[in-house]
């Protein structure tokens, strides 16, 4: 144990004794409960327990010659007068037996010891408290009357502690030496009592220990603590506050909790932290993140979250105040505030993105309104012109086939032009229909199975007479294998002989058109090869949009139709579950690849 905590728990201990020499006819001072008192005289009341003289039979004792008190250090032979006053003051005197008490004359010569003393001595392995010796009549040692002069000297209480080895253990025995004086003031003797003080130094150590812990706790975290009395008045504030806010502590004990609060006309809101926080403290109650706004000394407003716990009397259960703790929330005030800030700039967006999507919902249902009108009108007006068209397109060939008689050569070449010219009308107004149709979702389709080889010869019957025209050789177009494929027969003949149709637009005369297939993975792959001149690399991927023709190439206004095939073709495979992709090399032909799914009965 240090000499500072032990140091501490003797001045925690010390009380102020009074002499006991006062004079019995003044009145007293009040004894003190820890210490032995002189009887007065003129009223003792009730009987006391008297410390017992113990008697001894060493012959020693027995002065040789001379009846007078000798020096220091030497034996000496009680008097009659001596024997007198030690029994009055022995008569006077009140110890409680069970503490280890002396007497000794102002001399040094032992008067008395109790039983108790006299244990304690045997007890002690070492070295022993007091004078050390239990012979009455005989003269403490040397080393102990430097104690004695300091008493007698200074006429009031020494204390001393002496660690003891009782037993083979460390015990420590608090000493309070004293004077006894008789009614004019003089010292008749010094008297001594020891109290086994080791539990309570133990208990102090503990509690010097634990206070100590607490304070390296409390310098260790960020937090600060407080107290309030029971009228909410400020009694403690720890460094840390002081530290977070530049004044000193002592500037705010004695006013209430909330005068730690900066109060601003324009923020209403600090008035009700105030408010809430006075509302905690009086319902006496646990209260946790009550927040505070203080300003600092710099000028700084500090934000601080407090929590507290009530204190009440541990006997009669009385309300005693607060003991707390505060945290500065500053930073994460702040942060909090632009988190807000944030979340309503963001709501702000949302709810212009909602309204913004709302107008596009509505704008693109307006498009699709206008989409499935146009669609509408372009089916009506496709029908309304197929109608007549197909009217003229008879007529004139009736008139190129002389079906009324001959005509002149000039006018049967009319009628063939009429009829070339109706005939490529048509197939606008028909390709015109199946975008509208594909772009309103209105195809139907009914699928089964049949044989790619049968659709492809069907759609080659009908372009040789043009290939023939054109001195094109279709023999390539003769599959070899055949592969049943689950599609709709008109669909499917229609995307035959659109690709079959551009193939012999591009291909110059003496040109060479023909087919592969493969099967794999469920689909068949329907190749449409040709030796034309090819499609540039940087429109492949374009000839499949609508009305994509390029102008001043083999796409240009030059060639027939209104660019619509490739595109409505792609689409009516897709629709079939398949698909349609092209490879070509400029001067070199193209290869279109019809991609679609087996029949069951031909899957693997």
């Amino acid at each position: 144990m240090s000499d500072d905590v032990r140091q501490q728990m003797i001045d925690d201990d010390h009380e102020d004794l009074t002499h006991w020499a006062q004079k019995m006819r003044k009145e007293p001072a009040p004894p003190s409960p820890h210490q032995p008192r002189l009887k007065p005289q003129s009223k003792i009341r009730g009987k006391a327990r008297t410390a017992r003289l113990v008697k001894t039979d060493d012959p020693e004792m027995a002065s040789k010659e001379d009846d007078t008190p000798g020096k220091r250090g030497e034996k000496a032979r009680p008097t009659a007068a001596a024997n007198d006053s030690l029994k009055a003051l022995q008569g006077r005197l009140i110890v409680d037996e069970s503490q280890p008490f002396y007497l000794l004359s102002p001399e040094g010569l032992v008067l008395l010891v109790n039983e108790a003393y006299q244990k304690l001595l045997s007890a002690c392995d070492g070295r022993k408290p007091g004078p050390g010796m239990i012979k009455s009549g005989a003269f403490v040692p040397s080393d102990y009357l430097d104690l004695l002069d300091r008493v007698l000297s200074a006429r009031e209480t020494l204390m001393t502690e002496d660690w003891l080895s009782l037993d083979g253990k460390s015990r420590c025995w608090r000493g309070r030496h004293f004077p006894l004086c008789d009614d004019a003031g003089h010292v008749q003797a010094v008297g001594g009592v020891y109290t086994d003080v080791t539990a309570d130094l133990g208990l102090r150590r503990d509690a010097v220990l634990s206070r100590q812990r607490f304070n390296d706790f409390a310098r260790a975290t960020s937090d600060w603590f407080w107290e309030t009395d029971r009228d909410g008045h400020l009694t403690l504030l720890s460094d840390r506050f002081v530290a977070s806010i530049g004044y000193p502590s002592a500037a705010f004990y004695g006013r209430p909790l909330a005068a730690l609060a900066s109060l601003d006309d324009e923020d209403a809101s600090a008035y009700d932290l105030v408010e809430n926080l006075e509302k905690a403290l009086e319902s006496r109650a646990p209260f946790r993140g009550l927040e505070l706004e203080a300003q600092a000394a710099d000028g700084r407003k500090l934000r601080f979250s407090l929590s507290a716990v009530p204190i009440f009397d541990s006997l009669d259960g009385a309300f005693m105040g607060y003991r707390g703790a505060g945290m500065d929330v500053t930073d994460l005030y702040h942060k909090s505030v632009q988190s807000l800030e944030m979340q309503r700039d963001l709501e702000a967006t949302l709810e212009e993105l909602t309204r913004k999507n709302l107008e596009l919902d509505i704008a693109s249902a307006q498009a699709e309104s206008a989409l499935r009108a146009k669609n509408e009108f372009l089916a009506a007006m496709s029908h309304e012109l197929r109608t007549p068209l197909n009217a003229i397109i008879g007529f004139a060939e009736s008139m190129e086939m002389a079906v009324f008689g001959p005509l002149d050569a000039k006018y049967r070449t009319y009628s063939k032009d009429i009829v070339g010219a109706g005939r490529h009308l048509l197939s606008l107004i028909n390709d015109v229909l199946d975008v509208a149709v594909l772009d309103s979702d209105g195809v139907s389709l009914h699928i089964e199975p049949l044989s790619l080889k049968q659709l492809l010869e069907q759609a080659a019957s009908l372009v040789a007479i043009r290939a023939k025209d054109r001195k094109l050789d279709l023999s390539e177009l003769a599959l070899e294998s055949d592969a049943i494929i689950a599609c709709d027969d008109r669909r499917t003949t229609q995307i035959l002989l659109n690709l079959l149709t551009n193939a012999l637009k591009f291909t110059p005369e003496g040109g060479r058109i023909g087919a592969d297939l493969e099967c794999r993975d469920g689909k068949a792959m329907l190749i449409i090869w040709d030796t034309g001149i090819g499609i540039a690399p940087a429109m492949q991927d374009k000839v499949f949009d609508k009305f994509q023709q390029v102008a001043e190439t083999i796409y240009s206004r030059k060639s027939d139709g209104a660019g619509l095939g490739l595109h409505i073709s792609r689409e009516l495979a897709r629709l079939m579950g398949g698909d349609i992709t092209l490879q070509s090399k400029e001067g070199s032909g193209s290869r279109f690849t019809i991609i679609l799914p087996l029949a069951d009965t031909e899957q693997p």
